[in-house]
């Protein structure tokens, strides 16, 4: 979807998390969340007066961050879609790119789970 708005691609945009931690970024990689995407054209209610800011009410700070991190690092080289039926029994063989591999195991068990949660919300 395109936006009619005055947003930029590179206007930067940030996202608070619901214990106050602020999370710069750019419009086209906040704009992949459909919760942002619409604060930021009007359509929902989460947008600050700045238009510029989008409260993230669900979302802890530990965990909005990765999704910051995920988000910034999806401009720069989009994750290969993981096909199914899953071409290989190991982690390694489905998922190919080194990045997001090591973003993954980089992650516990919560916050794996809050980031599917925060997933599914925004």
């Amino acid at each position: 979807m395109e936006d009619d708005n005055q947003s930029s691609p590179d206007m930067e945009i940030k996202l608070v998390s619901r214990d106050g931690k602020e999370f710069a970024l750019p419009y086209s990689g906040a704009k992949l969340s459909k919760l942002v995407e619409n604060a930021l054209d009007g359509k929902g209610d989460d947008a600050d007066v700045d238009e510029r800011t989008v409260q993230i009410p669900k979302v802890e700070e530990e965990c909005l961050s990765k999704v910051v991190e995920y988000l910034k690092h999806y401009q720069e080289e989009p994750m290969e879609e993981i096909k199914t039926p899953l071409e290989e029994n190991t982690f390694e063989g489905n998922i190919k790119q080194q990045w997001y591999r090591e973003f993954l195991e980089g992650i516990d068990d919560p916050l794996l789970f809050e980031l599917v949660t925060a997933a599914n919300f925004m």
